[in-house]
């Protein structure tokens, strides 16, 4: 599934992208999500934040 239809970044892009990047604003800077409309952010954000695989969820502090 496309995460940003402006630079074609999948959820398996942002889901490696996340797994080496120090923050979420690194990981955007990184790959260059909200570059261009800036309408993926928030989907990108939500989209991690649920996802059981990230290392900056919050459930995974566990």
């Amino acid at each position: 599934m496309y995460v940003c239809i402006c630079k074609a970044i999948s959820d398996k892009q942002l889901e490696e992208a996340n797994k080496t990047s120090k923050s979420f604003n690194d990981m955007c800077k990184n790959l260059g999500l909200g570059s261009d409309c800036g309408a993926c952010i928030q989907d990108a954000l939500q989209y991690l934040q649920n996802s059981p695989t990230s290392p900056h969820n919050k459930d995974n502090s566990k």
